[in-house]
């Protein structure tokens, strides 16, 4: 039987809360980026993941999802979940995480979620703890083995999950940055304010990154009690329309809504995150923050990137870019 504790929204105390909105940054740079050849034509990729030499590629329309590319011989060497709704298939969109040997996956269309052990890919695509997930749950980030946060569609903005007990722990509140925020019901935020997640297991903090809040958890080691709010920022201006009902929906009002921040991406030193172009909002450059929200470096792209991985330890990072088609490249960090 699934348990449901409620938790009020906590008061700020201890939280680092800037009254300021967005960020100015002392050192910009250009990226340059350099392609790399990719074996078969990109198709809508909704996520870059790296493990070791690999890189996972999420497609949305791929007949496989998940397809594994090796840096080093530049193949595809396996591809995962073929698309459908039988045991072992999946339907996008995929959500990809990972945490220590584990790769964790969330198929929202069919609320279904799991592991498999990285060493355990080329022998077997078969998700290891395979189960129905409550079907208000959107993204998620793993904090160990078997205690996940999930954003989604609670009266508070986020649940802790115990994968062991099956009790749910709802808490976090909602923004209301905007004036006319305070009166608009939680399930219309929830809808805006979708976020991503970004972890970082030395430090025992998370990351939630929505359009426009950024807030940083942290966390004790044995998650015996809720993350606590440690920094929350606007990142910029925003406006919505909403409808509540048999279906929600929420709509940025953009000629009163600032610059976007769309994805959010973990290192074991910084915090990358990628933004709107304040030229021109097809393009997207990437905010490096450390982890207490300080701004460190803003690195410019002049192009659309349409998601990204970092790989610190190497100094390099990866994207899909837009340039016209969609391509696979990297560049190197300089950090």
């Amino acid at each position: 039987m699934r348990k449901f504790l409620l938790f009020l929204p906590f008061v700020l105390m201890g939280c680092k809360e800037q009254d300021t909105i967005g960020y100015s940054f002392n050192i910009v740079e250009q990226i340059n980026f350099k392609e790399i050849e990719y074996p078969e034509i990109l198709g809508n990729t909704m996520q870059l993941n790296h493990k070791d030499s690999f890189l996972l590629v999420n497609d949305f329309y791929g007949d496989s999802l998940i397809h594994m590319y090796n840096l080093n011989t530049q193949k595809i060497e396996k591809k995962l979940f073929a698309k459908g709704d039988g045991p072992n298939d999946m339907i996008s969109p995929i959500e990809v995480q990972t945490y220590n040997d584990q790769l964790w996956f969330l198929s929202r269309p069919l609320h279904v979620f799991g592991y498999q052990n990285w060493s355990d890919l080329n022998k077997q695509t078969t998700l290891k703890e395979r189960r129905q997930i409550d079907g208000r749950a959107d993204c998620f980030i793993p904090l160990s083995e078997n205690k996940i946060v999930f954003s989604g569609f609670w009266d508070n903005r986020y649940a802790l999950f115990d994968l062991n007990t099956s009790e749910l722990k709802e808490f976090g509140a909602y923004p209301n940055y905007w004036e006319e925020e305070s009166r608009i019901p939680a399930l219309a935020k929830a809808m805006f304010h979708q976020c991503r997640f970004a972890v970082n297991e030395k430090r025992n903090k998370f990351a939630s990154c929505s359009y426009f809040v950024l807030e940083i958890f942290e966390y004790s080691p044995t998650l015996s009690d809720i993350p606590k709010l440690c920094f929350r920022k606007q990142l910029d201006k925003y406006e919505y329309d909403y409808k509540t009902g048999d279906r929600i929906s929420a709509k940025m009002r953009k000629e009163t809504s600032g610059l976007a921040s769309v994805d959010v991406v973990s290192g074991e030193n910084y915090l990358y995150i990628l933004t709107q172009d304040s030229n021109n909002k097809r393009n997207r450059n990437i905010m490096i923050l450390d982890w207490n929200g300080n701004p460190i470096k803003l690195l410019k792209s002049n192009k659309r990137i349409i998601c990204f991985d970092i790989d610190e330890n190497k100094g390099k990072g990866y994207a899909i870019i837009n340039d016209p088609e969609d391509k696979l490249v990297m560049f190197n960090l300089n950090l």
